[in-house]
């Protein structure tokens, strides 16, 4: 929701000053908010690459909770499940983030020329993981179907029969918001729900694709929106249905299929969790710079439904294919299981 959420209210904003000031006054609020963040980062956001020396005694009975002589990790009766149960026990709400973190100069690691082509040569390689590369097209494509109405919103809506003002474009917006509010607060409960009661069935053993029939309601919500949206924009529909059902499920689209998605890559691959957005900010900025150069001239010479039923493709395309990674997932899985990036540390 915060990922999205410039792009819900930045019209809203936008629209307002535009009709008051002029279009410009935006850029440069945009510009000062963008100089107070870099600040605010600067100065008040503790440092997610410092380095921890955690002493093994200072976890007491939990240093190794097997015993000196144990199998650990190699006892095939400990799972990894009871694993992860030890660390979360061991480290969550433990502690706090040290004034150190705070420091804006702070020697980096010995090795931090390894880790800094690490970092920069990762999501190269993780364009070619099946599972986040569909994860990323998952993002992508609802992140888009949004950019297709905030740039097609102003032509249509300024224009006969609606004849809205600019600040009343910028409200329209206000659909999107109630959408992605209501998807925020159904997508992770009920992808969760859905894995736990999948986990029961299978006698307590959980899958990472077990979260994904979760998509399946979103799925036909994010079909109905485009649609209606786009026959909506074509046939000059009455501007409460092109704005409730269109772009109030399209926003609803944009918060719950991305967290999902993510969700289900940071499952099978959690250390590398902030390479999978990366990898999904790039397919998604990418494409997003595209439609900026065949949208519109479509739709002038196409009208308003072809490009809207091309967004309708690229977002369903990806989505369809969560059926095979529904079923293959697991051995998808399995084809990385000794990739190197499951032992990167932050």
């Amino acid at each position: 929701m915060g990922y999205f959420l410039g792009l819900f209210i930045g019209p809203i904003v936008s629209g307002n000053i535009a009709e008051r000031y002029g279009w410009r006054s935006f850029f440069w609020l945009s510009l000062a908010l963008t100089c107070f963040n870099f600040l605010t980062l600067l100065t008040c956001f503790p440092e997610t690459r410092f380095h921890r020396d955690v002493a093994s005694e200072s976890l007491g009975p939990f240093a190794n909770p097997y015993g000196p002589d144990s199998k650990k990790e190699s006892d095939p009766e400990v799972g990894s499940e009871q694993l992860e149960n030890i660390e979360s026990v061991t480290t969550v709400g433990t502690g706090r983030p040290s004034k150190s973190q705070f420091k804006l100069w702070k020697a980096p690691e010995t090795e931090w020329k390894a880790y800094l082509l690490r970092d920069i040569l990762s999501p190269f390689r993780l364009f070619l993981f099946p599972i986040i590369l569909w994860a990323a097209l998952n993002v992508a494509g609802p992140a888009n179907i949004l950019l297709f109405w905030n740039l097609t919103e102003s032509s249509v809506l300024s224009a006969p029969p609606y004849n809205f003002s600019p600040s009343s474009v910028g409200y329209a917006n206000f659909a999107f918001v109630v959408g992605g509010l209501f998807g925020l607060a159904t997508a992770g409960p009920l992808s969760d729900w859905i894995a736990v009661q999948a986990t029961e069935r299978n006698n307590g053993i959980r899958e990472a694709e077990m979260r994904l029939p979760a998509l399946i309601p979103y799925f036909l919500f994010t079909v109905v929106g485009i649609v209606v949206g786009g026959m909506g924009y074509d046939r000059l529909w009455d501007w409460p249905v092109v704005l409730v059902v269109g772009y109030g499920f399209s926003g609803l689209c944009v918060t719950t299929v991305p967290t999902i998605a993510i969700a289900y890559a940071v499952d099978c691959y959690k250390p590398i969790s902030g390479e999978i957005m990366v990898v999904a900010t790039v397919i998604k900025n990418t494409c997003g710079f595209a439609m900026s150069y065949w949208v519109m001239p479509m739709a002038g010479r196409r009208g308003f439904l072809v490009p809207a039923m091309v967004e309708f493709a690229l977002t369903i395309g990806p989505m369809l294919l969560g059926l095979p990674i529904y079923f293959f997932g697991k051995h998808l899985r399995r084809l990385t299981m000794h990739s190197s990036v499951h032992s990167y540390a932050g």
